[in-house]
């Protein structure tokens, strides 16, 4: 049914051509064209850097044609090194996760932290995946409280250290709404994921939260840890909740993409 607001919408994108409509597209008052008028975008992003990741997930996503964002642990890499070197080549990104994942922030400074957690795991990055002057980071535990003061200053103060870091942009893992086109650019260092897996297996929240993205024209980012056969404990996924997710995945129209690949349709919408 037309309402108002889509009628609007649409004499809006009729109306505009050119310059007019991308400077309508950045301040976000039309949804992002998204490739192949696609109704979202969704970005896959697998943390830690877990071997069940390699051995249950990477293949589906080959199966399904469809890469993702990985976010590795250093301390959970070199077993398997040779295997993520393998999947690099087969188009994923990969951001940086830290050297420990650590949970608590308590006993950092901004410089220690830095100096600890961020600089030796982009080291090993640039070193076995190559350099990338657009590199993502994702929050471990989502936590935020780094250094003093108050959670809007301890938030700052992550913040500025990344982006001093050179990292284009940062994920949490809260369970929030999908990205807006202008939120994302607004906010690059506060980009919203949902880990629906989390508290219960259940390929249905991961569907809703998508459906919820397309109705709204945004980018969903979906966040998953360990890949097990069955759920073992919290934020486990089971294979069979994963294949659906990807299987429904490919049946939408949506787009799926890395994280960075996203980043930069919605930089060049808005040029």
């Amino acid at each position: 049914m037309l309402t108002r607001r889509s009628i609007s919408a649409g004499l809006t994108a009729l109306l505009l051509s050119g310059p007019a409509l991308a400077a309508a597209r950045a301040r976000n008052r039309l949804p992002a064209a998204w490739p192949d008028a696609a109704k979202a975008a969704v970005s896959l992003t697998y943390d830690d850097g877990l071997d069940s990741q390699l051995d249950n997930a990477a293949g589906p996503l080959a199966a399904a044609k469809l890469q993702a964002t990985f976010f590795l642990t250093l301390e959970n890499m070199d077993a398997r090194l040779a295997d993520w070197v393998e999947l690099a080549r087969a188009g994923h990104e990969f951001g940086n996760h830290t050297v420990t994942h650590p949970c608590d922030l308590s006993g950092y400074t901004g410089a220690s932290f830095a100096r600890k957690e961020i600089a030796p795991m982009q080291a090993y990055l640039d070193a076995h995946f190559g350099p990338n002057p657009k590199r993502l980071f994702a929050y471990p535990c989502s936590a935020t409280d780094l250094g003093t003061g108050d959670a809007n200053r301890q938030l700052a103060r992550y913040e500025a250290l990344l982006s001093a870091s050179g990292f284009r942009g940062a994920r949490t893992c809260d369970e929030d709404d999908p990205n807006s086109p202008r939120y994302a650019r607004a906010d690059p260092y506060r980009l919203r994921a949902s880990a629906t897996t989390s508290d219960k297996d259940d390929p249905n929240l991961a569907i809703a939260y998508v459906q919820d993205a397309m109705r709204r024209g945004d980018w969903a980012i979906l966040v998953f840890h360990e890949i097990l056969q069955q759920r073992n404990g919290q934020g486990d996924t089971s294979i069979a909740t994963h294949q659906t997710v990807l299987n429904w995945l490919t049946s939408q129209p949506v787009w799926c993409a890395p994280m960075g690949q996203v980043l930069d349709h919605i930089a060049g919408q808005a040029a």
